[in-house]
């Protein structure tokens, strides 16, 4: 038992583009935006702009934390002046507890979004420096590994590089939507038969669509990628519309594609909703926003009783600790960000044929990039 002295919040400015030749920062994605305001710019698939919030707890003991929120910074302030305050004295391992207490003193103006990041930096925090204080890796604390490596994905356009990798699965940012119609189609089937060029016929393929569709697009794209090999359709439609997640399944469902959603869903209670409506196959939230390790469990435990898998949103060590440590969750996510410059935080596992084998080390097993030092605010 230790409490908690102190709670620091890191803003990271920028990610900046010295990260690497294949940086994601450019590659465009549809946005939400597009469907009605098409005349905006394409959206970049990683903000430059944004920046993200990194949250360090120490406890009386010297030991530490490192948790994140999303690529918002503007959380940072939420941490500072609501959740440090309360976090001081408190002890570091009454994790539930904790997470209880930052919802319920920040229901009137929180539950999602900001708020919701906030509580997630300051949880997987909590849960790192629980890590290091038991000598345990998080997955064993979450009841061990179920398997003993994790099957990845790609999300991205460096095909050379995903093959040369062993990967099997490329995810595409899907650049265009209903507004560039028959034009636009065309150029989203060119990536498609772009990733069979060069990461073969046996490469699966999943359309990240970013809420920028809606069903009746959905169908057309649908008949078009026929016999492609398209394993699912994420997110084509903006968060909250039920309905037309229903209407998409079924349209994906009729040609053997599966619907995939839940990045923008908040908490167990958000996600009760989204799968009790039958939205989905598979889940995707995202660790950094739903509200940290704590609250993916319930969702975890909420999916398996549904049957329905959960494949997190975003490529970050928590995720693959839940990912490991979860027989409802075979497939993980990845970002190749260029080189370790790129990356917040070090020590995580190469992808080897196409998979990573997490380590025995304490906590999440990573530290802070020094590179990072120049880009952040303390």
């Amino acid at each position: 038992m230790a409490k908690i002295v102190d709670v620091e919040v890191l803003k990271i400015v920028s990610p900046g583009h010295d990260v690497g030749e294949d940086s994601l920062a450019d590659v465009f994605v549809s946005r939400p935006t597009d469907i009605f305001y098409p005349k905006w710019k394409l959206g970049k698939f990683v903000s430059i702009t944004a920046g993200a919030t990194v949250v360090k707890i120490t406890d009386e003991t010297g030991n530490y934390g490192y948790g994140f929120s999303g690529l918002y910074r503007s959380c940072a302030t939420i941490v500072e002046e609501f959740f440090k305050p309360m976090l001081i004295g408190r002890e570091a391992n009454e994790i539930e507890k904790l997470w209880d207490a930052m919802y319920r003193s920040s229901v009137a103006y929180g539950r999602m979004g900001i708020v919701m990041l906030a509580i997630s930096a300051v949880d997987i925090a909590l849960w790192d420096l629980f890590g290091k204080t038991t000598g345990l890796p998080v997955y064993q604390l979450l009841g061990g590994k179920v398997r003993d490596y994790i099957k990845c994905y790609a999300t991205g356009s460096d095909l050379e590089r995903y093959r040369d990798l062993g990967y099997k699965a490329n995810k595409i940012p899907i650049p265009y939507g209903p507004h560039q119609g028959k034009w636009g189609m065309k150029e989203n089937m060119k990536r498609v038969e772009n990733v069979k060029k060069i990461m073969g016929d046996d490469a699966e393929i999943m359309f990240d669509c970013w809420m920028a569709w809606d069903p009746e697009y959905c169908a057309k794209m649908v008949k078009m990628v026929k016999g492609y090999n398209v394993r699912w359709i994420e997110e084509p439609v903006i968060a909250d519309d039920y309905e037309g997640y229903r209407r998409c399944r079924d349209i994906c469902n009729e040609h053997g594609i599966l619907l995939t959603g839940g990045e923008h869903e908040y908490t167990r209670w958000g996600v009760k909703k989204f799968l009790d409506m039958q939205c989905v196959d598979i889940l995707q939230c995202d660790v950094g926003y739903t509200g940290g390790i704590t609250e993916m469990r319930k969702i975890i435990a909420y999916a398996k009783a549904k049957n329905v898998m959960v494949i997190p949103h975003a490529h970050c060590m928590p995720t693959f600790h839940l990912s490991i440590s979860s027989l409802m969750s075979p497939f993980a996510e990845t970002l190749l960000i260029g080189d370790e410059r790129g990356r917040l935080f070090l020590g995580e596992p190469p992808v080897i044929n196409g998979t990573i084998t997490l380590s025995d080390k304490p906590g999440f097993g990573y530290e802070l990039n020094p590179d990072f030092g120049r880009r952040l605010e303390f």
